[in-house]
């Protein structure tokens, strides 16, 4: 079976907008399997796709929705991602901080069938709540959020030990792409684990990963992918 292909932030091109209405439409119309999205929360509560921890120097957390939007229109919430994409393609959010964990189950499991859902984080914490508050729900830790020796210290230690992985009882894990290709997931190859590659924009390794036992490749280059398969 395939790798499933999954648009980041809802791309189907390096220049296409991210974590944004009409870049998610445009995913759904290419025919992606699954449009990956980040969400975090401003000060009034609203759940909103945005990557980023700020916004014009301001903390999405300290924002009321209605500043956030004024700071940067295209903002959206995360309902209205949830309505263009129920019924046409599977969505994978990326919790980008702890807190709201029941609300993303809730709103999701209301939405889309399991089989539509990934849910994925870097804190195990975060993916541990999902999982035991669904254990239905399919999730999985992410690692590699930066290019540092702490990180790549971070990362040595789990692919030996899979220890965060096993604390965080993740469905699959997903590494930046370059962990992959170092041969640091050998461990969980081995062990049966399925594996999320993140972000994979070279088409040409795109190609090769379409017949390996990857279980998904999150890309911001599914356009050019696809025009090639």
């Amino acid at each position: 079976m395939s790798p499933l292909i999954i648009s980041h932030r809802g791309k189907i091109g390096l220049g296409s907008p991210e974590n944004v209405l009409i870049g998610i439409l445009e995913a759904i119309e290419l025919g992606v399997d699954m449009v990956e999205f980040d969400v975090r929360r401003t000060k009034d509560g609203c759940l909103v796709c945005h990557h980023d921890a700020t916004v014009e120097d301001k903390l999405v957390s300290d924002l009321n929705f209605k500043a956030l939007k004024n700071l940067k229109s295209s903002i959206c919430k995360l309902e209205e991602v949830i309505e263009i994409c129920k019924g046409k393609v599977g969505v994978n959010l990326e919790i980008k901080e702890k807190g709201f964990e029941e609300r993303i189950v809730n709103k999701l499991t209301a939405n889309f069938c399991y089989d539509q859902i990934f849910v994925t984080s870097f804190s195990s914490s975060v993916i541990r709540e999902i999982k035991n508050l669904d254990p239905k729900i399919t999730a999985g830790l992410l690692i590699g959020d930066a290019i540092n020796l702490q990180v790549f210290y971070k990362i040595l230690k789990e692919s030996i030990f899979m220890s965060e992985f096993h604390y965080s009882k993740a469905d699959f894990i997903s590494p930046f792409y370059k962990i992959y290709e170092m041969g640091l997931m050998k461990r969980f190859e081995n062990s049966g684990v399925p594996i999320q590659l993140w972000t994979v924009n070279d088409v040409v390794f795109l190609k090769d990963l379409i017949n390996s036992d990857i279980q998904s490749i999150v890309t911001d280059v599914p356009g050019k992918l696809f025009q090639t398969i």
